[in-house]
C-alpha cells in the first residue's frame, strides 16, 4: 500500500504533466506553464522520498503529459511507444534530480536545476529527434511571440530556463514558508536581464518588404478540380491561383510538398509548364514535386523569366518517409533583390539548416509542408520558432495543413486551412530583414553554457547524490 505521501507525490506528478502538456494542444494556454512544475517540485522537495516513489512519479508526469497528446494527434504506435519511452526518460531525471533541492535549497541550487532541464529538453528533442524542436515543452510559446523574442539569442532554451527559474524559487520559498530575499532579488535580476534582452530584440527596422503567394490543396481538391498532372486539373489546381496571386502582386508563389510527381509528365513537359507559366505572370516559382527517378522529396526553383535556378531536396525525413535525402546546404536564390532560403516540411522543425539562412542575413525563406489533420496545428506552432529565432520571414504552402505567411517577428499575417478549405490561395507583404541574431551565428550555446553550469557544480559539490531511500 502507499503512504499518503506517496499518493499525494504520483497525484503532483500527474498534475504537473497536464498543466505542462496541455498547452501543447492549445497554445493559447502557454501561461499555464508558468505554475505547471510546482506541485511536483513543492512536493519532492518537502519530504523525502525513495528512488523507487521518484521515479514513479517521474512515469506518472510524463505520462500525463504525452498520452493527451498523442491520442489527439493520432501518431503511429511505434512512435507512441518511443515518445512516451522518451519522455518517461526525460522526467524521471528531472524529479530525481528536483529531490536534490530538498536539502537546503540555495539561490545556486535554483539555478543548477534550471540549467539542467534546459539540457534534458534539448537531449528529449536531439537524441530521440523524431520530431525535432516540436518535441520541447515549450513549443505552445509560439503563440506570444512579443513575449519570447529573446530567443533571437538564447534560442528555446532560454524560455525552458526562465519557466523553471522562477518555479523553482517559488517552490523553495513555499516549502520554507517565507520569503528569502536573496533569492527573490536573484531570480528578479535574471528575470530583469531576460526582459531587456527581449526589448532589444524587437528594436530593428526591416530593410525591405515583398508581398508572396501560397496555394495549397487537399485530397478532395483532386477530386473537384481533377488531377494536377492533366492540363485541366493543372490550369484549375495551380495555374489559376498563380495568376490570381501575380495580379496582386505577388513576387514568389509556392505550391504544397509533394504536390507533383514526376513520373505522371515527363521531366521535361512538366518543366516546360512550370517555367512558362512564371514567365507569363512575371512570378518566381517554388514548387514542391516528388523527383521519382532519382526518388527525392525536391522543390524547384524558377525566376521569373522562366528559368530554373536551383532545386533543393528535403534533408530531414520523418519516420514515414524513405527518399533520398539532401545534405542540408542552404538553397539561396533572388526573388526581387531579397535573399530567399527554401526548406521542406519536416526541415522547420530543426535548427541547423534554419539557421544557416539566418547567418546567410536570408530574408524569406518558402517552405511547402504536407502535414495531416491532427499535426497541421503543432507543425505550424513550432515553424513559427524558426522566424523569430533568424528573424526572416516564412511562407508555407500545404497539402492537407495550414499555408500561412510569417513575419521575421513570429506573426501570422495570413494562413488557410487546407483541411477544411480546400484548394486556397494567400497572398500578403512581408518585411524583409537583413541582419544576423546571436542565435543563427552561435546556435544552442545557451544550451551549452548550461550543460558547462551543472557539470561544474556537480563535480564540485557532488550535488546529485542518491536521495535516502526513506519517506
Amino acid at each position: 500500500m502507499f503512504t499518503p505521501k506517496e499518493i499525494c507525490c504520483r497525484i503532483c506528478g500527474i498534475v504537473s504533466g497536464l498543466l505542462l502538456g496541455l498547452p501543447n494542444l492549445f497554445g493559447v494556454l502557454a501561461p499555464v506553464q508558468c505554475i505547471a512544475l510546482l506541485p511536483v517540485l513543492v512536493c519532492v522537495a518537502r519530504w523525502k522520498f525513495s528512488c523507487g516513489v521518484l521515479m514513479a512519479t517521474g512515469m506518472y508526469m510524463a505520462l500525463a503529459y504525452t498520452v493527451p497528446q498523442v491520442i489527439v494527434l493520432l501518431l503511429p504506435v511505434p512512435i507512441v511507444i518511443v515518445l512516451i519511452l522518451d519522455f518517461v526518460i526525460v522526467m524521471m531525471l528531472l524529479v530525481l534530480a528536483a529531490s536534490c533541492l530538498r536539502s537546503k535549497p540555495t539561490i545556486v541550487k535554483c539555478f543548477v536545476f534550471a540549467a539542467l532541464v534546459v539540457v534534458l529538453d534539448w537531449v528529449n528533442f536531439t537524441a530521440i529527434p523524431i520530431w525535432g524542436t516540436a518535441q520541447s515543452i515549450v513549443r505552445p510559446w509560439s503563440s506570444y511571440r512579443h513575449l519570447i523574442a529573446f530567443t533571437s539569442v538564447t534560442g528555446m532554451g532560454g524560455i525552458v530556463f526562465l519557466l523553471v527559474l522562477v518555479q523553482t524559487a517559488a517552490a523553495s520559498m513555499i516549502n520554507a514558508r517565507r520569503i528569502e530575499k536573496p533569492m527573490l532579488k536573484a531570480v528578479g535580476l535574471t528575470v530583469a536581464v531576460f526582459v531587456v534582452v527581449n526589448l532589444l530584440s524587437l528594436m530593428g527596422k526591416p530593410v525591405n518588404t515583398i508581398k508572396v503567394a501560397a496555394v495549397g490543396w487537399n485530397k478532395a481538391t483532386i477530386e473537384q478540380y481533377g488531377d494536377p498532372h492533366l492540363p485541366d486539373g493543372f490550369e484549375n489546381i495551380f495555374a489559376a491561383p498563380v495568376r490570381q496571386a501575380a495580379a496582386q502582386g505577388a513576387k514568389l508563389v509556392i505550391s504544397p510538398e509533394m504536390g507533383f510527381y514526376i513520373d505522371k509528365y515527363e521531366r521535361s513537359v512538366w518543366i516546360e509548364m512550370v517555367t512558362s507559366l512564371a514567365l507569363a505572370n512575371n512570378v518566381h516559382l517554388a514548387v514542391g514535386y516528388v523527383d521519382v527517378p532519382r526518388y527525392k522529396n525536391r522543390m524547384l526553383l524558377v525566376d521569373n523569366s522562366g528559368r530554373v535556378i536551383d532545386e533543393y531536396t528535403k534533408t530531414y525525413l520523418t519516420p514515414f518517409e524513405n527518399f533520398n535525402k539532401g545534405d542540408g546546404q542552404p538553397t539561396i536564390f533572388n526573388v526581387c533583390g531579397v535573399r530567399t532560403g527554401a526548406m521542406i516540411c519536416h526541415d522547420d522543425n530543426y535548427t541547423p539548416i534554419s539557421r544557416r539562412y539566418g547567418r546567410a542575413k536570408t530574408g524569406l525563406v518558402a517552405v511547402p509542408t504536407l502535414d495531416w489533420k491532427p499535426v497541421r496545428f503543432a507543425h505550424l506552432q513550432n515553424c513559427i520558432h524558426r522566424t523569430i529565432e533568424s528573424r526572416y520571414a516564412l511562407v508555407r504552402a500545404s497539402y492537407e495543413g495550414i499555408s500561412a505567411i510569417i513575419s521575421p517577428r513570429g506573426k501570422i499575417i495570413a494562413s488557410d486551412d487546407t483541411v477544411t478549405g480546400g484548394l486556397g490561395m494567400i497572398v500578403a507583404d512581408v518585411e524583409v530583414y537583413e541582419q544576423r541574431t546571436i542565435f543563427s551565428i552561435f546556435g544552442n550555446w545557451f544550451v551549452l553554457a548550461a550543460a558547462i553550469f551543472v557539470t561544474g557544480y556537480i563535480v564540485k559539490s557532488k550535488w546529485l547524490t542518491k536521495p535516502q531511500n526513506e519517506v
